[in-house]
């Protein structure tokens, strides 16, 4: 697992530091982080679902991606934030998939270790940082 998470962190670092900086900020970072990981479930032939509800999620819940084999069931999920977030790992929480991944991209280090409270055993937490 860990050099899973060395090698994601290394090419998402990289694709982030593709984005010219003066479009450098949350929203694109975000849907980056997105499109990247779209590409990188479908390379691992799974079907990669984007904004999942989670169906025991009665308050809203989301993931940000999802992949499904071809038998429709969830082989991984990730959350992309700023911060880690109780929404995220609560939704990430609802789905017995054993790839569960919060990936966050906050240049305030304190505020994103601050946050890594709400973690949960299961979920795997992956900091991005930005130069």
């Amino acid at each position: 697992m860990e050099s899973l998470k060395s090698t994601l962190k290394g090419a998402l670092e990289a694709e982030l530091g593709r984005i010219p900086q003066p479009f450098r900020h949350g929203p694109v970072i975000h849907q980056t982080i997105k499109c990247f990981l779209y590409g990188m479930v479908k390379e691992a032939d799974l079907w990669p679902i984007p904004d999942f509800k989670p169906p025991r999620m009665r308050d809203g819940g989301f993931i940000d991606l999802i992949g499904v084999d071809s038998s429709n069931a969830v082989k991984c999920a990730f959350a992309v934030g700023p911060v880690v977030e109780l929404k995220a790992v609560k939704s990430l929480e609802a789905l017995d998939v054993e790839e569960k991944w919060i990936i966050t991209f906050s240049t305030l280090a304190k505020k994103v270790n601050e946050s890594t409270f709400f973690l949960k055993p299961g979920i795997e937490h992956l900091h991005l940082d930005q130069k």
